[in-house]
């Protein structure tokens, strides 16, 4: 028994084959786009495959001629290699319109998806916008993860120094930059010898 499915409207139909499914693997490897088939084609094809997997069943049960046999277990290991290269093929094309897309929104037209596939791409979809966060966000949490030190610009050489925690710290040249205590940092900025490096860098995201 043969399955019938058409190709595309243009198509009266075709029925599936071991030729067919080349055929129709090798359009989809040679064109961009997906190739549009019947909504059916899957069950069909799934369909397919059982059949052959039960003449086979049957050529053994009646120890059939060895040949015979062989033949037909290379017809169905093809059928299942070229249907799996098929799916994997289209399913390529789909990751990749999901990936325009999320970055340009409707940037290329849907076309060709049959609905399992469609579930695919809106999901994918969906996970790559989620994926996307604002660098804004990431540049604020990460100068906040040591609220105690500041980071400073010199604005004129400063030689060796003890701080208030009996620390030496030095000597910084000018436009040197450097992370400091906040009370140390605050100092130096009354006195005019630092700015307030975060600060400028906080602007800087913000504007």
């Amino acid at each position: 028994m043969y399955l019938r499915f058409p190709l595309h409207s243009k198509d009266m139909s075709s029925i599936i084959t071991h030729e067919s499914l080349y055929e129709i693997l090798l359009k989809e490897k040679t064109r961009n786009e997906l190739q549009v088939i019947e909504e059916s084609f899957f069950t069909q094809l799934q369909s397919y495959i059982e059949e052959k997997k039960l003449i086979l069943s049957s050529q053994k049960e009646k120890a059939s001629f060895p040949e015979e046999v062989k033949k037909t277990e290379k017809q169905l290991q093809s059928i299942q290699r070229l249907s799996n290269e098929i799916i994997e093929r289209r399913k390529r094309k789909i990751l990749d319109l999901a990936l325009l897309n999320s970055r340009t929104p409707s940037a290329i037209p849907l076309k060709g998806l049959l609905p399992r596939e469609q579930g695919l791409y809106n999901s994918t979809l969906k996970a790559l916008n989620q994926y996307d966060f604002p660098l804004e966000t990431k540049t604020k949490t990460l100068k906040n993860e040591n609220p105690l030190s500041i980071s400073v610009k010199f604005l004129d050489s400063i030689p060796k120094f003890i701080g208030t925690d009996n620390k030496v710290y030095g000597p910084f040249e000018k436009t040197d930059i450097a992370t400091l205590p906040k009370t140390i940092a605050q100092i130096l900025i009354n006195r005019k010898k630092a700015e307030n490096e975060d600060s400028k860098n906080s602007k800087e995201v913000l504007s």
